[in-house]
């Protein structure tokens, strides 16, 4: 009787002890999962912002490159758009 009575018990908490350890795997791989996840949603940042970077500079040269052969005052309009998008530039680096 006391044979059976220990093996119940020692199946049980074996039982208890294994749930346990795997809850804990359980609760780590989550957490690396979070992990990942967020180093996947930096680097999609850094990819937009370094799309956004060149689209504004690509602007900022074709603005420029017209800017040749023009009147003084569309030059002064060229020049203050330029303006416009470096501000935005440093706002985004």
């Amino acid at each position: 009787m006391k044979r059976d009575f220990y093996l119940v018990l020692s199946g049980f908490l074996s039982g208890i002890l294994l749930s346990i350890i795997l809850y804990r795997r359980r609760q780590r791989i989550l957490e690396r999962l979070n992990r990942i996840e967020s180093k996947i949603n930096a680097i999609e940042t850094k990819n937009r912002v370094k799309s956004k970077v060149g689209e504004i500079t690509a602007g900022i040269r074709k603005l420029l490159k017209s800017s040749k052969g023009v009147p003084a005052e569309e030059k002064e309009d060229i020049l203050k758009k330029v303006e416009e998008k470096i501000r935005k530039l440093e706002e985004i680096v």
